[in-house]
């Protein structure tokens, strides 16, 4: 495994690996795909999507179907940059990526996706791409069936891009957090409409990441961009209220990828970048601590002002 950020992973639940796709080095996009079995990072030898930054991935579990939407051909863009963001739509089935020709929503990078349980879709939220020369968020919602995009929402969370949405299973609902700004709001999507939760303590972040923990039934938030710098700080949340942990872990950084490893009962957040270098460690949190499980040095980013 080679240092990266601006990547995607889930876990596929059905084989009992956590999967990664793309994202960046220091100075590449790239492209390759990686299953990690708790050892060791396995690369994939298969040709499918193109290199991309930010795309949307969840792991479809009533189709045992790893999906991945969009995203950018390059790590960031200008409003020149017209081209570079994807609407493309590909599913991984264990051995092979097949591309879904289907209408999708309008081409976008650093959106949400989940899958949510009890509704058997995945449900996409926000991003950005550039619309009319302009850049454009997007505050739209969209579920994906196993059949048909259907867009479900215009209200509810401000056009954004940069936030992180988990499912929680014990409340039904689809929990989504932060975004550029930062933004510090913390909502919920039951299927029909979205609610702001307002907990008193809601410290704004943008490319933060965030996962259910579902041996422990609470949420696990860490790191991003507070407006000023990189954090490194970890945040649990039981439904109503953010609790920090006061625990050390993983370097400050953004631009990671953060999910639950069912077999291991653990979380498992790989990559980032802190601004200066990109990070190709592995992590995990069991409860109560993080621990370092595997290690790639990480490398002097090339400059972009990001």
């Amino acid at each position: 495994m080679t240092v990266r950020n601006a990547h995607a992973m889930a876990y596929d639940s059905d084989r009992a690996k956590v999967m990664l796709f793309g994202g960046a080095d220091e100075r590449r996009v790239l492209g390759d795909l990686w299953e990690w079995d708790g050892k060791v990072w396995r690369k994939m030898s298969a040709s499918g999507p193109a290199p991309r930054t930010f795309p949307a991935m969840a792991y479809d579990r009533d189709r045992k179907r790893l999906v991945l939407f969009g995203g950018n051909r390059v790590l960031f863009g200008t409003e020149n940059d017209k081209d570079t963001f994807l609407a493309d739509m590909w599913e991984w089935d264990g051995a092979r990526w097949h591309e879904i020709k289907t209408m999708t929503p309008p081409a976008r990078a650093e959106a949400c996706m989940v899958y949510d349980n009890a509704r058997r879709r995945l449900v996409l939220f926000g991003g950005h791409s550039v619309v009319a020369g302009k850049r454009t968020r997007f505050g739209d919602t969209w579920e994906w069936d196993g059949r048909i995009w259907l867009q479900v929402s215009t209200s509810g969370p401000s056009p954004r891009n940069g936030a992180t949405m988990t499912y929680d299973p014990i409340r039904r609902r689809v929990l989504l957090f932060g975004g550029n700004g930062p933004s510090g709001e913390t909502w919920t999507w039951d299927g029909k409409s979205w609610r702001e939760v307002k907990p008193a303590v809601t410290p704004g972040r943008f490319n933060s990441v965030m996962a259910y923990d579902e041996a422990r039934q609470q949420v696990l938030r860490f790191g991003g961009w507070n407006g000023k710098t990189r954090i490194d700080d970890t945040w649990s949340f039981d439904g109503t209220a953010w609790q920090q942990l006061n625990v050390a872990g993983p370097e400050a950084r953004n631009h990671s990828a953060l999910v639950y490893e069912a077999k291991r009962r653990r979380l498992v957040l790989f990559g980032g970048h802190d601004g200066e270098r990109v990070f190709g460690d592995t992590w995990e949190w069991d409860g109560s601590k993080w621990l370092r499980v595997a290690f790639c040095a990480p490398r002097q980013r090339v400059d972009n002002g990001h």
